[in-house]
């Protein structure tokens, strides 16, 4: 398997934190019933993840389309 060009490899890995961050929120809004403590936590701590992630991979593929 021929490894990705950098730049597709950097877009690939902006949809994958999108996905991460839909998963993270299907999975707070399912614990929300049971503790919604619980579902808030887990969904601002991951969702901070994400965006700092997103901005991150947006910053990389706006370097490499420069290039």
């Amino acid at each position: 398997m021929k490894p990705l060009p950098p730049y597709a490899a950097a877009k690939r890995e902006l949809v994958m934190s999108i996905v991460c961050m839909a998963v993270i929120t299907f999975q707070a809004i399912y614990v929300a019933p049971t503790s919604l403590t619980t579902a808030i936590v887990i969904f601002v701590i991951f969702q901070s993840i994400g965006v700092l992630m997103l901005r991150h991979y947006i910053r990389k593929i706006k370097a490499l389309k420069e290039d």
